[in-house]
């Protein structure tokens, strides 16, 4: 029997960050430690670059923390730390170097992120107990994505993945970690649904998902498990959250048989105290409750379907304020200026840019070539 433990997103920063420095990893964990150390094992998603000099790229929310944090993970005794997020480009190709060297240089492992896209695209593999495991790690195409030429994070590719998953999964369980989802929607969207199953159906033997900032339900699907999303394992908020920002669980994963059983270890980070610790007994009845009511849900398409078309209307005036391009005034009366300067026929002719796979292409084509030439 094999045992891995998964958690989620950690950004050393704020109250826990002289801890992770210090390699505190009693007063960071506190009793997920017995978990973490006794897992044949561990794999955390490293949320922002290890960095000892800022080289920040041009967008939004950029995270960075201290190279010396690494001594937080070593002492917690994690095993890999996974890069495949939409922040391990934060502080460009110089940082997220350092980020490899730092991790490589403590004795850890990493996956997900590389200088070009075939060094991201690399798995890990190790043998435990006479059992290949195989990890593959994927995020969604921001700003961290790499490619041929340029370092960054293995992009959520289909085809890719079916391509690495029949290379590799002879050779033992293959398990598929990916950074994707509407961050505070406490459900996966239709199509994430239809990826991570379709993971499945090409040979996954598990899929976990973070990136949310809340938890999201899991399901066993042609009896694998897929987790939609871990939460937070520690993350300080920047601003007053939802209570979800504070809740979350590690994935325990037990391989025996050629097989994989999922239990879910849920936990409250960043609140009354640093750190991270294990709900207590009825929060924890009551977090499984809820999680499990919405497990249920996923059975039902035509809802969950329901569910995101809901909260795209909700969304509707933001996103497309956000493609048109307007100021922070206009963004302020955008309920008005939508209708007034977006007829329904320019507003079609937006929809068929961003559907219509070769005009997406056309348009990443030249949004990544003016980012290129700065």
């Amino acid at each position: 029997m094999i045992r891995i433990v998964i958690g989620g997103d950690i950004c050393p920063m704020g109250r826990i960050q002289n801890a992770f420095i210090e390699g505190n990893a009693n007063e960071i964990f506190h009793d997920l430690m017995e978990e973490i150390a006794s897992a044949d094992l561990s794999i955390v998603n490293l949320e922002c670059p290890l960095i000892s000099h800022e080289t920040p790229i041009a967008k939004d929310a950029v995270l960075g923390v201290d190279v010396r944090s690494i001594e937080g993970f070593v002492a917690a005794k994690w095993n890999i730390l996974n890069l495949a997020n939409n922040h391990s480009f934060d502080h460009g190709a110089r940082g997220l170097q350092e980020t490899i060297d730092t991790i490589k240089g403590a004795g850890l492992s990493m996956v997900g992120a590389g200088m070009n896209l075939k060094e991201a695209q690399t798995p890990f593999i190790k043998e435990i107990n006479g059992q290949r495991i195989v990890i593959y790690s994927m995020a969604e195409r921001e700003f961290s994505v790499a490619d041929e030429n340029m370092p960054g994070s293995n992009p959520l590719d289909l085809i890719n993945y079916v391509n690495v998953i029949h290379k590799h999964k002879q050779e033992g369980i293959f398990i598929v970690l990916v950074h994707g989802g509407k961050e505070y929607y406490p459900y996966p969207s239709p199509e994430m649904v239809r990826r991570c199953r379709f993971m499945v159906d090409m040979g996954a033997d598990a899929v976990i998902c973070c990136h949310t900032h809340c938890p999201l339900p899991w399901e066993i699907y042609n009896d694998h498990p897929i987790i939609y999303g871990l939460g937070n394992l520690i993350f300080e908020p920047f601003y007053e959250p939802l209570t979800s920002w504070h809740e979350g669980y590690l994935a325990r994963l037990t391989v025996e048989d050629g097989h994989v059983r999922f239990e879910p270890i849920p936990y409250i980070q960043s609140l009354a105290i640093p750190g991270v610790k294990k709900m207590e007994a009825t929060a924890r009845r009551h977090f499984l409750d809820e999680t499990q009511r919405k497990s249920a849900e996923l059975k039902n398409s035509a809802l969950l379907q329901d569910r995101w078309i809901q909260y795209c209307r909700q969304e509707k005036e933001t996103y497309l304020a956000g493609l048109f391009g307007y100021n922070r005034l206009m963004r302020k009366i955008r309920s008005l200026l939508l209708k007034t300067l977006h007829p329904k026929k320019e507003i079609l002719r937006a929809l068929l840019l961003v559907q219509c796979e070769t005009h997406q292409e056309i348009l990443n084509t030249i949004f990544k070539d003016e980012r290129r030439k700065g």
